[in-house]
């Protein structure tokens, strides 16, 4: 499937699964947070073990194993992001309603653009700005419940809560794109550490055994598996592969259908002002449709002397790659970055390949054997390479990779891109 759509894929089933958690974490909320906890990563660690082994992912799970670092900072994202997420907003959801709890949570890829530009190198646009501000209103809205006063929150320690919650979130969604690690492999590892660690306190608090009932064991069954392995899967493999503050913005729907749910299920009103809020985040959305800029890569070395050539990161094509050497060189947070060689014949491309050629980094075009075909149509996509130009890529640590694609541009035998603004991540 063209990598792109199979994103767009994902990233709608992840709307739509993930925006039911709330519901389920609302009916969990009289059990003791812990133990529920501990079952339901318990649940999701063996689901995608089985995913795992069924794809044949066994030697990238050793691989992780016999690497304690790349292990501990996979597992440190998935307690950065899940143990926060579903503790906080099943003990929040104990003072406020899901609805409320869900929105204030979806503020999320707000606090993104604070770890985008120094994590990632991502470029802010003042589209991306004025849209996700849009949200923030929103958000501002649904703090004061509709009014213009602040003071007309209430349980504003819960709020807070959430909040925290939220930039949690926001960090741990932006370092899972830069380490580019098997996201499969990284759902079980996400999962076994917070089943030790929600195990670790359930043993602490006593070892309670709480009689579920019908209703919790659904949510069990659809925290663990459902959202814990599936969602968290389709929604990450999305981020990495579009434009991040387009995912962002068009996830700030999801709380507009956990309200639909919590209505139906829960009995919770809809409130006038909801739909405010919706075409605020609306409008967001539509701006995005038009920002080139945004999530473009930002060179690191500013000077004159780097020229004004058009870098890109390509590394979300790659993040499921079969390539050993292009797995190995991103797998610890390296990154891929390219440039438009346009017009240039394969022959010079060839021969600046191999002067620039080094140990530290790898060197290939986007016609080389360990492109596959999908993993091309979205690199030229990205450049805006046209029939006749070529695409060079350099994948390896973030500043050896930049001044490897600094030097290449400077070789005479390539006809690079010059920065003329156009990017379609």
């Amino acid at each position: 499937m063209n990598i792109k759509l199979l994103a767009n894929t994902y990233l709608v089933l992840a709307l739509i699964l993930g925006a039911m958690t709330p519901v389920m974490l609302d009916i969990a909320s009289s059990l003791n947070i812990s133990e529920f906890l501990f079952f339901a990563y318990g649940i999701g660690a063996a689901t995608a073990l089985a995913v795992l082994f069924a794809t044949g992912r066994k030697e990238r799970l050793m691989q992780y194993v016999k690497n304690p670092r790349s292990f501990a900072m996979i597992a440190l994202i998935g307690l950065l992001n899940y143990a926060f997420l579903e503790f906080g907003l099943t003990y929040a959801e104990k003072f406020i309603s899901a609805s409320l709890a869900t929105v204030v949570y979806r503020s999320y890829p707000l606090l993104m653009l604070i770890f985008l530009p120094t994590i990632l190198r991502e470029k802010v646009t003042k589209y991306q700005v004025v849209a996700l501000s849009l949200g923030l209103v929103g958000i501002y809205f649904a703090f004061t419940g509709g009014s213009l006063g602040f003071a007309a929150v209430g349980n504003a320690s819960m709020v807070m809560l959430v909040v925290i919650v939220a930039l949690a979130s926001a960090l741990a969604t932006v370092l899972v794109k830069k380490y580019s690690f098997d996201m499969i492999t990284g759902m079980f590892i996400f999962n076994l550490a917070n089943m030790l660690l929600f195990g670790a306190a359930t043993l602490a608090s006593g070892l309670p055994l709480s009689l579920f009932a019908t209703k919790d064991i659904v949510a069990l069954l659809y925290i663990g598996i459902v959202y814990n392995v599936f969602v968290g899967f389709m929604y990450y493999s999305a981020f990495r592969m579009l434009k991040s503050t387009f995912v962002a913005n068009v996830y700030f729907l999801s709380p507009f259908i956990t309200i639909l749910f919590a209505n139906l299920i829960l009995g919770e009103a809809v409130l006038p002002y909801y739909l405010i809020i919706a075409g605020l985040v609306a409008v967001g959305i539509v701006i995005q449709k038009f920002d080139a800029l945004g999530g473009t890569y930002v060179r690191k070395n500013k000077s004159k002397n780097t020229g004004r050539y058009a870098l890109f990161d390509v590394t979300s094509a790659f993040v499921n790659t079969k390539d050993n050497s292009i797995y190995k060189a991103i797998s610890s947070g390296g990154r891929v970055l390219a440039i438009n060689a346009r017009g240039t014949p394969r022959s010079a491309i060839e021969k600046a390949i191999s002067a620039i050629q080094q140990s530290d980094v790898l060197v290939y075009a986007d016609y080389h054997n360990r492109v596959k075909d999908e993993e091309k149509s979205f690199v030229r996509e990205v450049v805006g390479a046209k029939e006749k130009d070529c695409v060079i890529m350099c994948a390896g640590p973030q500043d050896l990779a930049e001044s490897t694609i600094d030097a290449l541009s400077k070789l005479p035998e390539l006809n690079v891109q010059e920065h003329d603004g156009a990017n379609a991540q």
